[in-house]
């Protein structure tokens, strides 16, 4: 998404730090050194904008557009929909 040719020290250290950010008390308290994988889109969602938000700032990638980083990112994330399969009557 951000079209980064190269991630800098900086935008590792931004995400290393959103990614370490996203764990709760109550996560350390229970000994989780990562958030709880039933997180797993939210915490993946903040650390995308982060690093998107850290690659405007030093000028890398695409240029700029006027939606929010977490407006991109929300758009570009993937959702699990199923149709509904319901199993054929026996004539």
């Amino acid at each position: 998404m951000a079209g980064a040719d190269w991630i800098s020290d900086e935008v590792f250290s931004a995400a290393a730090a959103a990614l370490a950010g996203a764990v709760t008390d109550e996560e350390l308290a229970a000994g989780l050194l990562y958030p709880a994988v039933g997180r797993l889109r939210e915490v993946t969602h903040r650390v995308a904008v982060v690093v998107l938000e850290q690659t405007a700032r030093e000028g890398h990638g695409r240029a700029p557009e006027r939606r929010t980083a977490a407006e991109k990112v929300t758009d570009a994330m993937w959702t699990a929909e199923y149709p509904e399969l319901v199993a054929a009557r026996k004539r």
